[in-house]
């Protein structure tokens, strides 16, 4: 027993090892950003911290959760360091949620030495990135004609210059998770209160009220399967259609009130644009090249995948999410001023960390079971490193005040 309490000790210890270095990391990466510490550390924060003191800026934040727990925290400090304990705490939350599920996906329960592994596998999601050439690796130049873009037409699972995208993030892990189990038997209830169906509701509802665009690929993926196979089984599971699907009345209210508020009517220059390429092909000379640098990882799982049938519906509909992110930032732009921040971005960016999340989950438990050769997995695991690589890399641009471009 007393074994048992020095290994669970040891591992907790770990985990909050790393936990609050990274909370402290980011705290010091986010407040230089409200600060634009010495002119750097250029991100999105600058006009959120100005929407919490008050200050009318260009554009509308109709999701208030960031800005809400800034104005808490700023009744204690000054607006710069308000913000930038908000966005730690919301983007630290990430790190719990993350850890919870892995732990219970990798079965820790039953196998606490794989504690270890987990609280790894976790931080490291946190740091992934696409990749770029090695030539990259350790150096940094300012903007100019020879400027060495990271970032910029290729996107990144974990965009640390844009707030509201980290504190969206612990409320749709479990909307993402929640969801996917509910896909394995809502038609085979028969309850118009369900737990699960309760909770899935609340994380979206809290999503949505954080930044709505992993809620706006969410509810079209979630839509059009639930409508496919309403129609597939002949109307027969109109009930089970009707006792999930009210649960997502919440957030489509919100979601009204985003779009009208975004949107405005008298403004004729605003509102969603549609057509092939308009908005990434001003970032990116090379579209698929930028789509395999940002998914050669979950790519690789998929083409190299081991027979983890309990995952299948997992990876699926994590690729679901993933191609319709996809589709909506090659279709869909903003017009007016707002076409040139290729928002419909966040969306493919969502899709791009559940992939990763799911596709690790899946590399890992084949190579727990060694249910793959061992030269797939070395393979896949490579890979991985990659974007580990790049992602400390482009991470410690960040926190040296690189544009995240």
């Amino acid at each position: 027993m007393l074994v048992k309490d020095r290994k669970f000790y040891l591992q907790t210890g770990f985990f909050m090892l790393l936990f609050v270095a990274y909370l402290a990391v980011t705290l010091l990466l986010f407040h230089r950003q409200t600060v634009c510490y010495a002119g750097r550390y250029i991100s999105d924060i600058t006009d959120y911290l100005s929407t919490i003191q008050g200050i009318e800026v260009v554009y509308k934040f109709p999701y208030p959760v960031l800005f809400r727990t800034g104005s808490f925290f700023m009744r204690f400090t000054t607006p710069a360091h308000a913000l930038a304990f908000a966005a730690t705490l919301l983007n630290g939350l990430s790190v719990l949620v993350l850890k919870w599920y892995m732990d219970s996906f990798l079965d820790v329960r039953s196998h606490p030495g794989r504690s270890w592994l987990s609280t790894l596998l976790t931080f490291s999601l946190l740091f992934v990135s696409m990749l770029y050439p090695v030539s990259y690796l350790g150096h940094y130049n300012e903007p100019g004609e020879n400027y060495l873009y990271r970032y910029r037409g290729t996107f990144t699972p974990n965009p640390y210059h844009n707030a509201t995208y980290l504190a969206a993030r612990p409320f749709s892990i479990p909307a993402f998770f929640l969801f996917t189990d509910i896909l394995g038997f809502y038609e085979k209830e028969d309850k118009w209160l369900h737990p699960k169906y309760l909770l899935f509701s609340v994380s979206l509802f809290m999503t949505t009220m954080a930044k709505p665009s992993f809620t706006f690929i969410l509810c079209a993926v979630a839509g059009i399967i639930m409508l496919y196979r309403l129609i597939a089984g002949r109307f027969q599971g109109i009930k089970a259609f009707f006792q999930m699907g009210i649960y997502f009345i919440p957030t489509f209210l919100v979601l009204i009130y985003q779009f009208v508020v975004v949107f405005e009517p008298e403004n004729t220059e605003a509102g969603i644009g549609f057509a092939f390429l308009k908005a990434w092909s001003t970032a990116s000379g090379n579209i698929p090249l930028s789509i395999l640098l940002a998914t050669a990882f979950p790519l690789t799982v998929l083409l190299l995948r081991g027979k983890e049938k309990d995952l299948l519906a997992l990876l699926r509909f994590a690729w679901q999410f993933l191609l319709l992110g996809l589709l909506t930032l090659l279709f869909l732009y903003e017009k007016g001023i707002r076409m040139p921040h290729l928002n419909f971005a966040w969306g493919y960016m969502y899709g791009l960390f559940f992939s990763y999340t799911v596709s690790l989950l899946c590399l890992a438990r084949a190579t727990l079971s060694r249910s793959q050769p061992r030269w797939k997995l070395l393979l896949q695991w490579g890979v991985y490193a990659a974007h580990m690589i790049c992602g400390l890399d482009y991470f410690s641009v960040l926190l040296r005040g690189g544009l995240y471009l």
